[in-house]
């Protein structure tokens, strides 16, 4: 798997993840401002792409997603330590679960929700 951090992620968890063997990019590292639906049609494509962002946005699948979406629900006013050790807990879990579907939200303190559309 190949997990790729929206822009607004800390680059040291960047780091923490490649320090810890992870197959990650960046989006600073490449090109800042990318359109979502440029990362869209990287998720119809891939299905080893975990896109972890902060964009609820992505709740709605409105696209034909492969890869895993996971939305942080981590709260910005926690110091940056703190949510980067978050982060990195709720992404080894999902890595090592091998969870099924498309969508999830990291919580508090580092769990792996799936999200559920309900439909009328």
């Amino acid at each position: 798997m190949s997990i790729l951090l929206d822009e607004n992620f800390p680059l040291q968890l960047y780091h923490r993840l490649r320090k810890g063997g992870a197959q990650v990019e960046h989006i600073l590292l490449q090109k800042r401002g990318i359109p979502d639906s440029t990362i869209r049609q990287r998720l119809t494509v891939d299905p080893a792409l975990v896109f972890l962002t902060h964009d609820t946005e992505f709740l709605e699948l409105d696209f034909e997603c492969r890869g895993a979406v996971i939305v942080s629900r981590v709260r910005q006013g926690l110091p940056i330590q703190e949510r980067i050790e978050i982060w990195l807990r709720g992404l080894e879990a999902f890595l090592a679960e091998h969870l099924t579907g498309n969508l999830f939200e990291l919580i508090e303190p580092g769990l792996i929700v799936p999200w559920q559309i309900l439909r009328a």
